[in-house]
Protein backbone atom coordinates (compact mmCIF):
# COMPACT_ATOMS: atom_id res chain seq x y z
CA UNK A 1 0.00 0.00 0.00
CA UNK A 2 2.64 2.44 0.72
CA UNK A 3 4.63 1.95 -2.25
CA UNK A 4 0.66 2.44 -4.55
CA UNK A 5 0.62 5.55 -2.25
CA UNK A 6 4.14 6.65 -3.23
CA UNK A 7 3.12 6.24 -7.50
CA UNK A 8 0.03 7.92 -6.95
CA UNK A 9 1.70 10.91 -5.24
CA UNK A 10 3.90 11.47 -8.70
CA UNK A 11 1.71 10.50 -11.64
CA UNK A 12 0.51 14.34 -11.46
CA UNK A 13 3.57 15.30 -12.82
CA UNK A 14 6.37 14.00 -14.74
CA UNK A 15 8.62 11.77 -12.61
CA UNK A 16 12.30 13.43 -11.39
CA UNK A 17 15.53 11.86 -10.35
CA UNK A 18 14.87 12.65 -6.64
CA UNK A 19 11.12 10.78 -7.40
CA UNK A 20 13.33 7.96 -7.98
CA UNK A 21 15.63 8.02 -5.55
CA UNK A 22 12.87 8.07 -2.81
CA UNK A 23 10.66 5.04 -4.63
CA UNK A 24 13.93 2.78 -4.81
CA UNK A 25 14.82 3.52 -1.44
CA UNK A 26 18.03 5.16 -2.23
CA UNK A 27 20.09 8.11 -2.54
CA UNK A 28 19.84 10.79 -5.31
CA UNK A 29 24.00 10.51 -6.10
CA UNK A 30 23.28 6.91 -5.81
CA UNK A 31 20.75 7.19 -8.65
CA UNK A 32 22.96 9.41 -10.80
CA UNK A 33 25.95 7.13 -10.50
CA UNK A 34 23.51 4.45 -12.24
CA UNK A 35 21.96 6.28 -14.65
CA UNK A 36 25.63 7.41 -15.73
CA UNK A 37 26.94 3.84 -15.45
CA UNK A 38 29.18 4.49 -12.60
CA UNK A 39 31.02 1.96 -10.04
CA UNK A 40 30.46 0.12 -7.00
CA UNK A 41 27.06 -0.26 -7.45
CA UNK A 42 25.36 -3.39 -5.44
CA UNK A 43 23.00 -5.43 -7.84
CA UNK A 44 20.06 -4.63 -5.40
CA UNK A 45 20.28 -1.59 -5.49
CA UNK A 46 20.18 -1.33 -9.47
CA UNK A 47 17.37 -3.22 -9.71
CA UNK A 48 15.46 -1.14 -7.30
CA UNK A 49 16.57 1.73 -9.59
CA UNK A 50 15.14 -0.07 -12.95
CA UNK A 51 12.45 -0.81 -11.51
CA UNK A 52 11.48 2.45 -10.07
CA UNK A 53 12.27 4.45 -13.68
CA UNK A 54 9.84 1.22 -15.07
CA UNK A 55 6.73 2.41 -12.20
CA UNK A 56 7.32 5.70 -12.53
CA UNK A 57 8.02 5.78 -16.33
CA UNK A 58 10.75 8.60 -15.64
CA UNK A 59 12.74 10.14 -18.55
CA UNK A 60 16.15 11.60 -17.58
CA UNK A 61 16.61 15.19 -18.61
CA UNK A 62 19.78 15.58 -20.84
CA UNK A 63 20.48 18.79 -20.15
CA UNK A 64 20.94 17.38 -16.19
CA UNK A 65 23.20 14.82 -17.00
CA UNK A 66 25.07 16.74 -19.36
CA UNK A 67 25.95 18.88 -16.11
CA UNK A 68 26.59 15.79 -14.03
CA UNK A 69 28.90 14.04 -16.59
CA UNK A 70 30.23 17.45 -17.40
CA UNK A 71 30.04 16.23 -21.30
CA UNK A 72 27.12 17.52 -23.67
CA UNK A 73 26.06 15.20 -26.69
CA UNK A 74 26.53 18.21 -29.60
CA UNK A 75 28.79 19.71 -31.78
CA UNK A 76 29.60 23.14 -31.64
CA UNK A 77 30.07 24.77 -34.95
CA UNK A 78 31.96 27.74 -34.59
CA UNK A 79 32.03 30.61 -37.76
CA UNK A 80 32.14 34.53 -38.13
CA UNK A 81 29.01 34.48 -40.90
CA UNK A 82 26.37 32.23 -41.85
CA UNK A 83 24.72 34.29 -43.92
CA UNK A 84 25.56 33.40 -47.28
CA UNK A 85 24.45 30.20 -49.17
CA UNK A 86 27.61 28.33 -48.93
CA UNK A 87 27.94 28.06 -45.02
CA UNK A 88 23.64 28.20 -44.54
CA UNK A 89 24.44 24.81 -46.84
CA UNK A 90 26.78 23.79 -44.37
CA UNK A 91 25.12 23.75 -41.66
CA UNK A 92 22.25 22.21 -43.41
CA UNK A 93 24.60 18.86 -43.80
CA UNK A 94 26.49 19.25 -40.81
CA UNK A 95 23.04 18.94 -38.47
CA UNK A 96 21.65 16.43 -40.63
CA UNK A 97 24.95 13.81 -40.22
CA UNK A 98 24.92 14.95 -36.58
CA UNK A 99 21.01 14.27 -36.30
CA UNK A 100 21.41 11.04 -37.48
CA UNK A 101 24.19 10.07 -34.71
CA UNK A 102 22.66 11.46 -32.32
CA UNK A 103 24.23 14.33 -31.05
CA UNK A 104 22.50 18.23 -31.55
CA UNK A 105 24.50 20.75 -33.06
CA UNK A 106 24.95 24.57 -31.75
CA UNK A 107 26.27 27.61 -33.46
CA UNK A 108 28.51 29.80 -32.02
CA UNK A 109 28.91 33.41 -34.10
CA UNK A 110 32.44 35.00 -33.41
CA UNK A 111 32.80 38.60 -33.09
CA UNK A 112 35.68 40.56 -35.37
CA UNK A 113 37.48 41.81 -32.54
CA UNK A 114 39.98 38.38 -31.60
CA UNK A 115 40.26 39.38 -27.85
CA UNK A 116 36.39 39.00 -27.56
CA UNK A 117 35.87 36.07 -29.96
CA UNK A 118 38.66 34.18 -27.71
CA UNK A 119 36.55 34.82 -24.56
CA UNK A 120 33.78 33.44 -26.75
CA UNK A 121 35.59 30.56 -27.29
CA UNK A 122 36.62 30.02 -24.04
CA UNK A 123 33.08 29.94 -23.38
CA UNK A 124 31.82 27.83 -25.42
CA UNK A 125 34.29 25.46 -24.28
CA UNK A 126 33.39 25.35 -21.06
CA UNK A 127 29.88 23.43 -21.96
CA UNK A 128 32.15 20.35 -23.01
CA UNK A 129 30.98 19.67 -26.63
CA UNK A 130 32.52 16.50 -27.78
CA UNK A 131 34.27 18.64 -30.66
CA UNK A 132 34.19 21.73 -32.58
CA UNK A 133 33.53 22.37 -36.69
CA UNK A 134 35.23 25.30 -37.81
CA UNK A 135 33.73 27.40 -41.00
CA UNK A 136 37.20 28.70 -41.44
CA UNK A 137 36.29 30.49 -44.65
CA UNK A 138 37.96 33.96 -44.45
CA UNK A 139 41.86 33.89 -43.49
CA UNK A 140 41.37 37.20 -42.25
CA UNK A 141 38.52 36.54 -39.74
CA UNK A 142 38.86 36.28 -36.28
CA UNK A 143 37.89 32.69 -36.31
CA UNK A 144 41.12 31.71 -38.41
CA UNK A 145 43.54 33.18 -35.97
CA UNK A 146 42.38 31.03 -33.21
CA UNK A 147 41.98 27.83 -34.94
CA UNK A 148 45.35 26.69 -33.54
CA UNK A 149 43.70 27.31 -30.32
CA UNK A 150 40.39 25.80 -30.18
CA UNK A 151 42.25 22.38 -32.00
CA UNK A 152 45.15 22.12 -28.88
CA UNK A 153 41.87 22.32 -26.51
CA UNK A 154 38.91 20.08 -28.03
CA UNK A 155 38.37 17.67 -31.08
CA UNK A 156 38.54 19.86 -34.00
CA UNK A 157 37.26 19.60 -38.01
CA UNK A 158 38.29 22.45 -39.97
CA UNK A 159 36.35 23.25 -43.24
CA UNK A 160 38.68 25.71 -45.40
CA UNK A 161 40.06 26.80 -48.76
CA UNK A 162 43.75 25.96 -47.85
CA UNK A 163 45.05 22.73 -47.82
CA UNK A 164 46.77 22.27 -44.10
CA UNK A 165 48.84 18.93 -44.15
CA UNK A 166 49.04 19.16 -40.66
CA UNK A 167 45.73 18.56 -39.65
CA UNK A 168 43.83 15.59 -40.55
CA UNK A 169 40.80 16.61 -40.26
CA UNK A 170 40.57 19.82 -42.55
CA UNK A 171 38.39 19.86 -45.35
CA UNK A 172 38.81 22.19 -48.96
CA UNK A 173 35.61 23.66 -50.08
CA UNK A 174 37.42 23.29 -53.69
CA UNK A 175 37.04 26.69 -54.56
CA UNK A 176 40.45 26.78 -56.54
CA UNK A 177 39.60 23.67 -59.11
CA UNK A 178 36.03 25.46 -59.32
CA UNK A 179 37.05 28.49 -60.65
CA UNK A 180 39.97 26.79 -62.44
CA UNK A 181 37.44 24.21 -64.45
CA UNK A 182 34.29 26.60 -65.12
CA UNK A 183 37.38 29.03 -66.47
CA UNK A 184 38.22 26.33 -68.97
CA UNK A 185 34.41 25.39 -70.23
CA UNK A 186 34.36 29.50 -71.02
CA UNK A 187 37.88 29.29 -73.18
CA UNK A 188 36.50 26.15 -74.67
CA UNK A 189 33.95 27.62 -76.23
CA UNK A 190 36.00 29.65 -77.99
CA UNK A 191 36.51 32.78 -76.20
CA UNK A 192 39.63 34.48 -76.11
CA UNK A 193 39.87 35.44 -72.43
CA UNK A 194 37.22 35.46 -69.36
CA UNK A 195 36.64 38.63 -67.10
CA UNK A 196 36.51 37.83 -63.29
CA UNK A 197 33.40 39.88 -60.97
CA UNK A 198 35.82 38.54 -57.75
CA UNK A 199 34.03 38.64 -54.56
CA UNK A 200 35.56 39.52 -51.26
CA UNK A 201 38.73 37.08 -51.29
CA UNK A 202 41.04 35.65 -48.49
CA UNK A 203 44.30 36.51 -50.51
CA UNK A 204 45.39 32.87 -50.44
CA UNK A 205 46.20 31.26 -53.51
CA UNK A 206 43.33 28.32 -53.14
CA UNK A 207 40.76 30.36 -54.11
CA UNK A 208 37.91 30.67 -57.19
CA UNK A 209 40.21 33.85 -58.65
CA UNK A 210 43.79 32.08 -58.68
CA UNK A 211 41.98 28.84 -60.14
CA UNK A 212 39.92 31.59 -62.92
CA UNK A 213 43.98 32.88 -63.33
CA UNK A 214 45.31 29.78 -63.65
CA UNK A 215 42.75 28.36 -65.97
CA UNK A 216 43.49 31.58 -68.38
CA UNK A 217 47.53 31.11 -67.96
CA UNK A 218 47.56 27.62 -68.60
CA UNK A 219 46.32 28.69 -72.62
CA UNK A 220 48.29 31.96 -72.78
CA UNK A 221 45.27 33.72 -72.67
CA UNK A 222 44.93 37.76 -72.20
CA UNK A 223 45.04 37.82 -68.30
CA UNK A 224 42.25 40.92 -67.34
CA UNK A 225 42.32 43.02 -63.75
CA UNK A 226 39.82 41.14 -61.59
CA UNK A 227 36.81 43.76 -61.05
CA UNK A 228 35.97 43.69 -57.13
CA UNK A 229 33.02 43.95 -56.19
CA UNK A 230 31.05 42.84 -52.23
CA UNK A 231 28.17 40.73 -51.65
CA UNK A 232 25.67 43.58 -52.64
CA UNK A 233 23.98 42.25 -55.82
CA UNK A 234 23.06 46.08 -56.42
CA UNK A 235 26.96 47.24 -57.31
CA UNK A 236 27.40 44.21 -59.50
CA UNK A 237 24.50 45.35 -62.05
CA UNK A 238 26.86 48.94 -62.08
CA UNK A 239 29.25 46.64 -63.12
CA UNK A 240 27.39 44.54 -65.98
CA UNK A 241 26.59 47.63 -67.20
CA UNK A 242 30.72 49.09 -67.32
CA UNK A 243 31.55 45.30 -68.78
CA UNK A 244 28.27 45.86 -71.55
CA UNK A 245 30.41 48.88 -72.76
CA UNK A 246 33.34 47.09 -73.48
CA UNK A 247 33.69 45.75 -76.96
CA UNK A 248 36.16 43.17 -76.20
CA UNK A 249 34.36 41.62 -73.36
CA UNK A 250 32.64 38.35 -74.71
CA UNK A 251 32.60 35.98 -71.40
CA UNK A 252 32.26 36.68 -68.00
CA UNK A 253 33.00 34.54 -64.90
CA UNK A 254 31.43 35.98 -61.48
CA UNK A 255 32.11 34.62 -57.84
CA UNK A 256 28.86 33.08 -56.89
CA UNK A 257 25.60 33.30 -58.77
CA UNK A 258 24.13 36.02 -56.81
CA UNK A 259 26.61 38.38 -58.44
CA UNK A 260 26.11 36.79 -61.76
CA UNK A 261 22.43 37.84 -61.46
CA UNK A 262 23.14 40.79 -60.81
CA UNK A 263 26.07 41.25 -63.54
CA UNK A 264 23.17 39.92 -66.00
CA UNK A 265 21.00 42.05 -65.22
CA UNK A 266 23.37 45.53 -65.78
CA UNK A 267 24.37 43.67 -69.41
CA UNK A 268 20.79 43.21 -70.39
CA UNK A 269 19.33 46.54 -69.18
CA UNK A 270 22.36 48.03 -71.55
CA UNK A 271 20.63 46.54 -74.68
CA UNK A 272 22.97 43.81 -74.74
CA UNK A 273 21.96 39.96 -74.89
CA UNK A 274 23.82 37.46 -72.85
CA UNK A 275 24.75 35.23 -73.80
CA UNK A 276 24.39 36.06 -77.54
CA UNK A 277 26.81 38.90 -77.24
CA UNK A 278 28.52 38.16 -73.50
CA UNK A 279 28.50 35.05 -71.67
CA UNK A 280 28.07 34.89 -67.43
CA UNK A 281 28.63 31.72 -65.48
CA UNK A 282 28.13 31.88 -62.02
CA UNK A 283 29.36 29.62 -58.52
CA UNK A 284 27.97 27.99 -55.60
CA UNK A 285 24.62 26.56 -57.32
CA UNK A 286 22.62 28.52 -55.82
CA UNK A 287 19.04 27.27 -56.54
CA UNK A 288 18.82 30.99 -57.93
CA UNK A 289 20.43 30.09 -60.96
CA UNK A 290 17.96 27.83 -62.23
CA UNK A 291 14.96 30.70 -62.18
CA UNK A 292 16.75 33.57 -63.93
CA UNK A 293 16.27 34.68 -67.32
CA UNK A 294 18.41 33.48 -68.62
CA UNK A 295 19.49 30.73 -66.47
CA UNK A 296 23.19 30.51 -64.97
CA UNK A 297 25.80 28.26 -66.02
CA UNK A 298 27.34 27.66 -62.66
CA UNK A 299 29.61 25.23 -60.89
CA UNK A 300 28.28 23.70 -58.13
CA UNK A 301 29.50 23.24 -54.62
CA UNK A 302 28.43 19.75 -52.58
CA UNK A 303 28.18 21.43 -49.29
CA UNK A 304 26.29 19.55 -47.91
CA UNK A 305 28.21 16.74 -48.45
CA UNK A 306 31.26 18.57 -47.03
CA UNK A 307 29.23 19.28 -44.23
CA UNK A 308 28.17 15.74 -43.42
CA UNK A 309 32.11 14.74 -43.95
CA UNK A 310 33.04 17.42 -41.49
CA UNK A 311 30.92 15.67 -39.18
CA UNK A 312 31.98 12.15 -39.74
CA UNK A 313 35.79 12.98 -39.29
CA UNK A 314 35.24 14.67 -36.28
CA UNK A 315 33.26 11.73 -34.48
CA UNK A 316 35.88 9.39 -36.54
CA UNK A 317 37.87 8.71 -33.26
CA UNK A 318 35.13 9.89 -30.57
CA UNK A 319 33.66 7.06 -28.24
CA UNK A 320 30.30 8.30 -27.68
CA UNK A 321 29.78 7.61 -31.37
CA UNK A 322 27.69 5.19 -31.56
CA UNK A 323 27.24 5.22 -35.36
CA UNK A 324 30.55 5.22 -36.26
CA UNK A 325 31.54 1.87 -36.17
CA UNK A 326 35.40 2.47 -35.59
CA UNK A 327 38.17 4.68 -33.79
CA UNK A 328 40.62 6.93 -35.03
CA UNK A 329 42.98 3.76 -36.10
CA UNK A 330 40.30 2.35 -38.23
CA UNK A 331 40.74 3.30 -41.52
CA UNK A 332 37.01 1.94 -42.62
CA UNK A 333 35.21 3.77 -40.29
CA UNK A 334 35.05 7.22 -42.01
CA UNK A 335 34.25 6.69 -45.82
CA UNK A 336 36.14 8.45 -48.16
CA UNK A 337 37.21 11.80 -46.60
CA UNK A 338 40.30 13.10 -48.45
CA UNK A 339 40.88 16.33 -48.15
CA UNK A 340 38.95 18.37 -51.09
CA UNK A 341 35.48 17.55 -51.53
CA UNK A 342 36.11 17.42 -55.63
CA UNK A 343 39.42 15.80 -55.58
CA UNK A 344 38.50 12.49 -58.07
CA UNK A 345 35.11 13.49 -59.03
CA UNK A 346 33.85 14.14 -62.10
CA UNK A 347 33.42 17.45 -63.44
CA UNK A 348 30.60 17.01 -64.89
CA UNK A 349 28.86 16.54 -61.18
CA UNK A 350 30.00 20.09 -60.57
CA UNK A 351 29.99 21.57 -64.06
CA UNK A 352 25.81 22.94 -64.62
CA UNK A 353 25.89 24.28 -68.41
CA UNK A 354 22.67 26.53 -68.97
CA UNK A 355 21.63 29.12 -70.56
CA UNK A 356 23.70 32.06 -69.80
CA UNK A 357 26.72 31.11 -71.89
CA UNK A 358 27.40 29.76 -75.21
CA UNK A 359 30.02 30.12 -77.43
CA UNK A 360 30.74 33.79 -78.88
CA UNK A 361 29.57 35.18 -82.42
CA UNK A 362 33.05 34.94 -84.01
CA UNK A 363 33.96 31.84 -83.52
Amino acid sequence: MAQEARTKSVERKAASIKDVARFAGVSISTVSRYLNDGPHLSEQKRIAIEQAIDVLNYRPNAIARALVSSEFSSIAVVACDISLYGPMQLLEGIEMEARKRGYLVSITLLDDDVVKAKETVDALLRNNPVGCILLDVARTSSLHSLVGYIEKRVPTSVINEAADDNNAKSLIIGSYQGGYQITKYLLGLGHRTVWHVSIPENGNEYTRQFGWRQALEDVGAFVPEPISTTWDVSKAEAIGRSLAAMADVTAVFAGNDEIAAGVIRGIVRSGKRVPEDISVAGFDGNPISSLTVPSITTWRQDFQRLGRLSVEKLLAGHRGDAQSGGGADDPDSVGDVSGDVFAGGDVSEHLVIRESTAPPREA
